[in-house]
């Protein structure tokens, strides 16, 4: 895949040296963990990614100046954002920032002043950002707002002239910023966002930013579009776009990656493949053959909706913590040949009843773990992950467990995108 593609950073990182037998954190994790604790990009031989997406948004708070110093920005103490994200000096990763426009999708403009076309710049310059992303405004068709009487949560339906403002935002902030740049002769490449509501709007902030002299776009808003969408936008910016590289803000579409990318698509954005470890019931374990398997869910015992169910079908919490332990055993046993795929799900199944669970993700669970159990898809798989720590890859259960098998889907995705079939139908709930 030529496509760059950057990993959004949450701070997803896991304790390197968790105890998968006895539940149990390092005691060097539980001393200073943001120090201890891995990205992704620490725990595989080769980033599966080429780059990492920052919003300013999401960590507005842990951003600061020095104390009696107006210039130098701090991230946990760090001075610059490599050294926060733990990248190699001679790593060829990039970092990515923009303002992470969702953050403040329901205000009319990009709050002030730490959005400021001028504070954004500065954050960039000084924490040594490789990709600075303008100051945008997300159009979007509705935001949600709290009833100041009932306290309940409406939708406010945008108008045509709102939403054409925030493009009018987006590119009036656009426009000072790559002046700025230029001014100050920032060492961050500049990449200007094009927001829109169709074709045309879309159409005409792509040229707008190239008149401005931009040679890096970003499409952003797109998350709530279809695939169709997409392409009939790169379509309609076709005869602007040579020479100049093209970003996809929050789009992950395995379907139509190759068809982004004869569209003059450069780069994209997603964290659809970390998630999916967590969030789906039957696609949390991507295969190298490019099957999704469900993850065995083996919550803790004091789960709070687990308690909740079994007070009321009288169980105590004694009798939570055996079921629970019986169906971790039971799958290290299975893992070794000790046990028959029957008995496993048997075991597995009496603590899983026990949780709470709406009708479409519980349908079928038997037949997904079983599938799970049979095709033992982690045994085919050579990444750091899986040949670490086995079976545990697949246990649905806390996030060092959890969030490898996001890390070990992200490293399938990098490794075999061009030879996997990933079927087009899916691919409009991209994440």
């Amino acid at each position: 895949m030529k496509l760059k593609y950057f990993l959004p950073d949450w701070e997803d990182r896991l304790d390197p040296d968790f105890n998968f037998a006895t539940d149990k954190y390092s005691k060097k994790h539980d001393a200073d963990p943001y120090n201890y604790d891995f990205y992704a990009h620490q725990l595989f031989d080769k980033p599966p990614y080429d780059g990492i997406l920052f919003s300013l948004s999401v960590f507005q708070s842990k951003i600061t100046l020095k104390n009696g110093d107006n210039e130098t920005y701090t991230i946990r103490n760090h001075t610059n954002i490599r050294d926060y994200l733990k990248i190699p000096k001679d790593s060829s990763l990039k970092v990515m920032g923009d303002c992470g426009a969702f953050g403040y999708v329901k205000e009319k403009a990009p709050p002030l002043p730490f959005y400021s076309v001028e504070n954004v710049s500065n954050i960039y310059d000084k924490l040594g950002f490789d990709y600075g992303v303008s100051v945008d405004h997300l159009v979007v068709d509705y935001v949600m707002v709290r009833d100041e009487i009932t306290g309940k949560k409406l939708k406010n339906i945008l108008s045509r002239d709102e939403k054409d403002e925030r493009i009018e935002i987006t590119l009036k902030n656009a426009k000072k910023f790559l002046k700025l740049h230029n001014k100050k002769k920032y060492n961050f490449i500049p990449i200007g966002v094009a927001q829109g509501y169709d074709t045309d709007t879309y159409r005409e902030s792509v040229k707008s930013l190239i008149e401005m002299g931009y040679k890096y776009i970003a499409l952003g808003g797109l998350v709530q579009y279809k695939s169709d969408f997409i392409i009939g936008i790169l379509t309609e910016i076709q005869p602007f776009i040579k020479g100049i590289n093209v970003h996809l803000f929050g789009v992950l579409r395995p379907g139509h990656l190759n068809d982004f990318e004869s569209f003059g698509v450069t780069s994209f954005d997603s964290a659809s493949f970390l998630r999916k470890a967590w969030l789906r019931s039957g696609q949390n374990y991507l295969a190298p053959n490019g099957k999704w398997y469900a993850a065995i869910r083996v919550p803790q015992a004091t789960n709070p909706r687990l308690l909740k169910h079994a007070n009321l079908n009288g169980f105590s919490i004694d009798d939570l913590i055996k079921m629970e332990q019986d169906a971790l055993r039971a799958l290290i046993k299975y893992d070794k040949g000790k046990i028959n795929v029957d008995d496993t799900l048997d075991i597995i199944l009496k603590y899983d009843n026990l949780l709470l669970r709406d009708s479409n993700d519980g349908e079928n669970l038997k037949e997904k773990y079983e599938r799970t159990l049979l095709d033992r898809p982690w045994k085919s798989c050579s990444c750091n992950v899986c040949k670490k720590i086995g079976i545990h890859v697949i246990i649905f259960r806390g996030t060092n467990r959890n969030k490898r098998r996001g890390f070990h889907n992200t490293w399938i995705f990098r490794e075999v995108a061009e030879i996997i079939n990933f079927n087009k139908r899916e691919e409009n709930a991209d994440l």
